[in-house]
């Protein structure tokens, strides 16, 4: 489904992902390539410029505001473009991301990373959730972690570490299904006391 947004004409998104306090993380939408570069560029123009600080999806059937998506601060935003086949239907069309750099980088800093897959094909592919989701554990944790400990880590773990945007009252639009993946303090010592209580071990 294609949302359109109310501050631009002839944009439409069908992806849109949020954080939890609700601003903008990931938008993917699809333009002329004028209207796309447009709504990139009010993102980062001030309000007395023309520049938008939220943008406004709209329900494709009743024109009622689906969600109003705050932009926050539009220096963490980069894009990523393709262009559509000039043969496809709906003529010449430009694909765009716009993201939180944040998404594609693990930040030992603040601990935390996100994982983004497809609602309709990967959501239901438990196997390589769990890997994606142990090896960004694996690249946040301060403490080494061997590879036979992801089962009992998530088990024991698994709600404190990991956040599922779908449980927020920012659920994600369209088919991205988005968690956010972040180590308490408190990791360290709880890894810690399972080596020290045998539930971890070398084998």
């Amino acid at each position: 489904m294609l949302y359109p947004v109310k501050e631009l004409q002839d944009i439409f998104v069908d992806a849109c992902v949020r954080t939890p306090n609700g601003e903008l993380a990931f938008i993917s939408v699809f333009g002329r390539d004028g209207a796309v570069q447009q709504l990139y560029a009010s993102l980062h123009l001030g309000i007395q410029e023309g520049g938008i600080r939220q943008i406004t999806l709209l329900d494709p059937d009743t024109s009622q505001t689906l969600a109003a998506v705050p932009v926050g601060d539009p220096r963490r935003l980069d894009k990523y473009s393709g262009r559509l086949p000039k043969d496809n239907l709906f003529g010449n069309l430009v694909h765009t991301w716009i993201y939180d750099e944040s998404l594609l980088n693990p930040s030992k800093a603040t601990g935390s990373a996100w994982l983004l897959v497809d609602r309709e094909t990967q959501t239901h592919d438990v196997e390589s959730l769990e890997a994606r989701t142990w090896s960004l554990i694996e690249q946040l944790s301060p403490l080494p972690l061997l590879p036979h400990w992801r089962a009992l880590v998530l088990g024991m773990l698994g709600d404190q570490l990991v956040n599922s945007l779908d449980q927020t009252p920012h659920t994600p639009i369209g088919r991205l299904h988005a968690s956010q993946i972040a180590l308490p303090d408190s990791f360290s010592g709880a890894i810690s006391g399972f080596v020290r209580n045998g539930s971890l071990g070398l084998d």
